[in-house]
């Protein structure tokens, strides 16, 4: 096949031979856009599957006032609002702007349900890409909780660690970025402060406490 379906986790775990014969039972769009397209516009009803192939787009929020806030960058293989096909209010929550050219397979809702029917595995890896997705949502929730941008750092920090004083991130510092909803130098800067306050050293990914109750007060900063 043209597209590699089989790459993005809504297809993880199967067979190729598989694939091929389930796709077949069902009505799909091959759609493509070059860059600084609109795909969706904000409110738009949300009642396909938009599966991202190939490229890379980025999600927009617009306010009353007509100020634009960019919310997320997506980039191939992935899906795109999987949680707003089946829900109540199924409009588009962003504007979706390609950010190079972009290639989609378009799933109607009636389709995508049944694929569900066919294949458990397919329902199965929709619902973690829910829950994984809802679960993001709640942790940056959570973080927008706090004043500062140190103490959502600490606290992440606190919770990786656990009992531990070494550790690995496992999040890049784009992903912190967008968990925190800063900009990405920011989180360097975080980093960087901790680590001349003497709080923390972090080599890479490679994170050491070096102050454990300085890094807990932070959480209240």
């Amino acid at each position: 096949m043209e597209f590699h379906l089989t790459n993005i986790p809504l297809f993880s775990g199967i067979e190729e031979s598989e694939f091929d014969k389930l796709l077949s039972s069902v009505v799909f769009q091959r759609r493509n856009y070059p860059s600084e397209s609109m795909v969706v516009s904000q409110g738009e009803e949300c009642n396909r599957l938009l599966v991202l192939t190939e490229g890379a787009v980025k999600g927009e929020m617009i306010s009353p006032t007509g100020k634009s806030l960019k919310i997320e960058d997506m980039e191939s293989p992935t899906v795109l609002a999987p949680a707003f096909v089946f829900g109540k209010n199924n409009r588009f929550p962003v504007t979706i702007i390609s950010t190079s050219a972009v290639k989609f397979v378009v799933i109607p809702r009636a389709e995508l349900l049944k694929l569900f029917q066919l294949n458990k595995t397919v329902l199965q890896n929709f619902l973690a890409m829910i829950s994984s997705r809802a679960q993001f949502l709640s942790e940056k929730l959570r973080f927008h909780s706090f004043k500062s941008l140190k103490a959502k750092l600490a606290f992440f920090l606190v919770n990786e660690a656990g009992d531990q004083d070494s550790f690995r991130l496992k999040h890049s510092q784009n992903e912190l970025a967008e968990l925190f909803g800063v900009a990405r130098p920011s989180v360097g800067r975080a980093f960087l402060l901790m680590q001349e306050e003497g709080i923390i050293d972090i080599r890479y990914k490679q994170v050491k406490i070096l102050n454990r109750e300085k890094l807990t007060d932070a959480c209240g900063e």
